[in-house]
């Protein structure tokens, strides 16, 4: 399997992820080293590839060069076998500049961290309900999650980065079951994957995929249907996941195509295209993503590194 943001999960130490080589002449920033990752998918884009890592929903590149043949080589390999590779990026951008092959340890950690396995969860998570049991107690639970926003005078540390939504999509999901999980409720995640674009009203951002909970209530006919909160993209309320996946596909924004989407357990924190999946149940991961993105807002990329928050 795979992930990152583009995820290097380091440990919980200041990593090398936020070391960057300087041209000792110009003082130039040239490359910034995002350390062990796993690329999770590579396409032809013109005259440059399209990548994507586990955990971040961002979109980095690679130019089609000579000099990037054995880089690009090496990622397509990676994508293959879903295993690690070491990245370095131009500095303040989301071009690769660099891979270099892992170590025995990179390689062990995502074979022990990475996996197909639908793990359920005992004890109280099997007493949550659900179903929500009507509208109003749906709306409720809404408004709860989206008070947590950060910027808000409502919010609890950490709060939900919805007004950053380049990234942290797994994390947001993550936290909002929490709440979900606290009032006494389940929730599944809904993950899709694609050329994906999203309008904020103001500025536009593109992911690789999306993830937000899909809630299952009781309408007033007593009939259950499912809905998608997440207020990054709807901050009016819940909406259907036709919805919401079309919210991803904004064209206004740029040329948009969802490739697959699918519906998870919501213990899962993060899904391949693959099928692999990586769980973040103790919310480690979830906590500290949300920190390093609380004082952001808007479109502005690229991504602060996560480096620091490995599991």
């Amino acid at each position: 399997m795979v992930f990152v943001s583009v995820l290097s999960i380091n440990s919980c130490s200041e990593s090398s992820a936020n070391q960057e080589v300087v041209n000792s002449e110009s003082k130039e920033i040239v490359m910034k080293d995002f350390g062990r990752t796993v690329p999770v998918g590579i396409d032809k884009e013109g005259d440059q590839f399209r990548v994507s890592f586990i955990l971040s929903a961002q979109p980095y590149m690679i130019k089609d060069t000579k000099e990037n043949e054995v880089f690009i080589s090496m990622i397509s390999e990676a994508v293959k076998n879903e295993s690690p590779v070491r990245i370095s990026l131009k500095g303040n951008s989301n071009e690769i500049a660099k891979v270099e092959s892992p170590s025995m340890e990179d390689v062990r950690f995502f074979k022990s961290t990475l996996t197909k396995e639908v793990k359920t969860e005992k004890g109280a998570a099997n007493r949550l309900a659900s179903v929500i049991p009507d509208v109003a107690t749906l709306n409720s639970l809404f408004t709860q999650i989206k008070n947590q926003s950060c910027g808000t005078t409502t919010a609890s540390s950490p709060c939900i980065t919805f007004r950053y939504p380049v990234d942290g999509c797994y994390a947001r999901a993550h936290k909002m079951r929490q709440i979900l999980n606290n009032a006494g409720y389940e929730c599944e995640k809904q993950f899709v994957y694609g050329n994906l674009r999203a309008s904020t009203g103001t500025c536009c951002v593109s992911w690789v995929y999306h993830v937000a909970i899909l809630v299952s209530f009781k309408n007033a006919s007593g009939v259950v249907e499912k809905r998608i909160i997440d207020p990054s993209l709807n901050s009016a309320g819940p909406i259907t996941d036709t919805a919401w996946r079309a919210a991803c596909t904004n064209s206004t924004c740029g040329s948009t195509s969802v490739s697959s989407y699918a519906n998870t357990p919501g213990n899962v924190y993060y899904r391949s295209t693959s099928g692999s999946l990586l769980y973040d149940n103790n919310l480690v991961n979830t906590n500290c993503t949300l920190t390093a993105f609380s004082a952001l807002s808007g479109c502005s990329a690229p991504v602060p590194s996560t480096a620091h928050c490995g599991f």
